[in-house]
């Protein structure tokens, strides 16, 4: 079964194509080539993004650290305790 022609377009499809040997550099250079340059009937869209705004991330409250993971032994020793007083 031959791959769709418009996986090609979608970059993480694209990338794992060549890898596999399914496409190469060149085709894909041609592709690229033969698109229209749309960039004079683009529209810039401005939007509120506060993730990314500094002054957003100074004044964010700090994270939380959760406790440290109990190792295996804890968790070993827990087991223990529970079938001792499961059989009395």
């Amino acid at each position: 079964m031959r791959d769709p022609e418009i996986f090609k377009y979608d970059v993480r499809v694209r990338d794992r194509m060549l890898r596999s040997g399914r496409t190469n550099s060149e085709e894909i250079g041609k592709l690229l080539s033969g698109l229209p340059d749309l960039e004079a009937e683009a529209e810039i869209v401005s939007l509120n993004q506060p993730a990314l705004d500094a002054a957003a991330n100074a004044t964010a409250a700090p994270r939380q650290t959760l406790p440290p993971a109990s190792s295996s032994e804890d968790d070993d020793s827990e087991d223990d305790d529970v079938e001792e007083g499961d059989g009395a």
